[in-house]
């Protein structure tokens, strides 16, 4: 049996239900670009992994966009900034791709596991943070 690269575990939950449930979405994503290199197919399935991805990550950095702002989120601007960060990498690796050049479903994993495990632990953390500690002040009123 192989032990997934990409286990979603409460160590990555940021307490607010719509985003957990949408980073879980993320972390089935790079397990399945995992799971197809592990069965030799990774190259074919890099090119609709970026798009998904791309796609994915949109809606999802959307819907928290429109959170942060409604609970105004102190460093909304600097949150932006690593989701278009995000955008510009895999935009990148899908040129890349295009260009022929497809060794590189390794780096997409690497990059992948790496990116998702610490936004989510820290910069998508304070969102959750940030909307429980309003909740408090709220309740104490």
């Amino acid at each position: 049996m192989v032990i997934p690269m990409f286990q979603w575990t409460q160590d990555y939950a940021v307490g607010v239900e719509e985003i957990d449930r949408e980073h879980q979405g993320l972390f089935a994503l790079a397990e399945g670009m995992h799971q197809a290199m592990l069965a030799g197919k990774g190259k074919e399935t890099l090119k609709c992994l970026l798009a998904d991805l791309l796609d994915y990550t949109d809606c999802h950095f959307c819907h928290e966009e429109r959170l942060m702002k409604q609970i105004r989120y102190p460093d909304l601007q600097g949150h932006r900034q690593e989701h278009r960060d995000l955008r510009a990498k895999v935009q990148v690796m899908q040129d890349r791709l295009a260009s022929g050049e497809i060794t590189m479903t390794i780096e997409v994993v690497q990059f992948l596991v790496a990116w998702l495990k610490q936004h989510t632990t820290t910069s998508d953390r304070r969102i959750g943070g940030h909307l429980k500690a309003g909740e408090e002040v709220r309740g104490q009123k």
